[in-house]
């Protein structure tokens, strides 16, 4: 597949203006470099061990076609053989041949060396399940072609869902950053009012443990992204142990223009079920054609050489030879197989009742799959508005908050509260960015925009 350069178009679904796109060397991995969504879906597709071993079955099937058409091309083969008869066989004539009356006699026949060299050639002139056989094999290689399709699809959705998913938890460790700075500030501010008395030891103990929780919650937010960045580097077909800097994302920018309904054409999976529905017709057409004849030519060009003495330089030894040929045309017609054939096509066309019921509930399942992806994706849009609604009230209170503890209106408590509250908006705007984010990179996929893309990227 070639470079997937205008896969993303903006950044795939929405993800953002990105840096501009580096070139991956297969050969190696630069420890130090930075690599945005974009160029971890270009070395991903070079490297990721299971793409490129269905890539190696593809080409096997190419070799394997040829195969096949070599049935159409003229079989020419040569043999030789040395035969020493050391024990000739005896055959008995009557006397009276060899002047012996009333007697037998008997007479060795042949000679103890023979030598022979031959040459053999076939065509074929007509074999219809032949001819059925190469259209069969072609159809399969692009089932092979759509199969390492569907892989690489399947590739570029892991990848951009996992790129997505770290870039927010990213975000989410900035939220916590800020809130333990908040803290740390609270807590020297605390522990002086304490020492004068103005602050309870209460209050001191509630701010310790907030920070607790907050590094708790940090540490679990970095063992979360190394574990992410495992999954890409699995993905992109890097050691565990390599490096891996990403680019981070501008999820601020609007989303990818998304298709308002199903390309079912763009469907891999569906594709890949009328492929089969098609080499089940070839499967047909090469059962029917066992019932037409096969017709052949054939020859073959020989000599044969005798002597009693093979190394011999008496002239009553020379080696006695001759040329030997024939040729001829060799017809096969089928007559009564016992009914084979009949229930071989009767348990075909079952099997191809059997694809188009597939067909029907493939199609029905798709558009299931779209209309639960219009709807998550309607869902997750309203959710994120109530939420950035929900944090610009969190970051009014804890404004007000602020500033009565700051003027000595409010207790230390209420100030915490307001933070709490805070940090929980902003956690939740992230869960539901998240989940819109995915929203549309599911909707994508389904409704087959994102084959389309990828097919589009690989034409150039």
């Amino acid at each position: 597949m070639k470079s997937i350069k205008s896969l993303m178009i903006c950044g795939i679904i929405l993800i953002g203006s990105m840096s501009s796109m580096a070139q991956i060397q297969e050969e190696q991995v630069e420890t130090e470099k930075t690599y945005d969504l974009q160029s971890c879906i270009e070395y991903a597709i070079q490297n990721n061990p299971n793409l490129k071993s269905i890539k190696l079955q593809e080409l096997g099937n190419q070799y394997k076609i040829e195969e096949i058409k070599s049935g159409l091309y003229p079989t020419v083969s040569g043999s030789g053989q040395y035969i020493y008869n050391y024990a000739l066989a005896e055959q008995l004539l009557p006397g009276e041949i060899l002047g012996q009356p009333g007697t037998t006699v008997p007479v060795k026949f042949g000679v103890s060396n023979m030598i022979t060299g031959k040459i053999e050639a076939q065509q074929i002139i007509y074999n219809k399940a032949l001819k059925t056989g190469i259209k069969a094999a072609s159809a399969s290689q692009d089932l092979l072609a759509l199969q390492t399709f569907q892989t690489t699809e399947d590739l570029v959705y892991s990848l951009a869902q996992s790129y997505l998913q770290i870039n927010l938890t990213e975000k989410q460790k900035g939220i916590l950053n800020a809130n333990l700075t908040r803290i740390n500030k609270l807590l020297e501010i605390a522990n002086i009012q304490f020492e004068e008395g103005l602050t309870k030891k209460l209050d001191l103990t509630q701010l310790q443990v907030n920070k607790t929780n907050l590094m708790t919650e940090m540490k679990s937010l970095e063992i979360g992204v190394n574990q992410q960045k495992n999954y890409i580097k699995f993905l992109m077909g890097l050691t565990p142990d390599a490096v891996l800097n990403l680019e981070p994302l501008d999820l601020g920018v609007e989303s990818y223009p998304l298709v308002n309904d199903i390309i079912l054409e763009q469907n891999t999976t569906l594709q890949l079920l009328n492929k089969q529905v098609e080499l089940t017709q070839y499967e047909e057409e090469n059962i029917v054609s066992g019932y037409y004849p096969t017709l052949a030519i054939f020859g073959n060009l020989g000599w044969q050489g005798q002597t009693a003495s093979l190394f011999s330089t008496k002239d009553e030894y020379a080696i006695q030879g001759s040329m030997t040929g024939v040729l001829g045309l060799n017809l096969s017609v089928p007559i009564f197989d016992g009914f084979q054939k009949k229930n071989q096509l009767e348990q075909l066309r079952i099997k191809q009742s059997q694809h188009q019921l597939d067909k029907t509930y493939l199609k029905n399942s798709i558009a299931l799959e779209y209309a639960n992806a219009n709807e998550k994706l309607t869902q997750n849009k309203g959710l994120l508005q109530m939420q950035e609604t929900n944090v610009a009230l969190a970051e009014d209170l804890y404004s007000v908050a602020k500033l009565s503890y700051q003027e000595g209106i409010a207790p230390l408590t209420e100030l915490l509260n307001a933070e709490t509250s805070l940090k929980e908006s902003q956690t939740q705007y992230l869960t539901a960015l998240l989940n819109l984010k995915l929203a549309e990179l599911e909707h994508l996929k389904v409704s087959g925009q994102l084959a389309k893309i990828i097919r589009e990227a690989g034409s150039n």
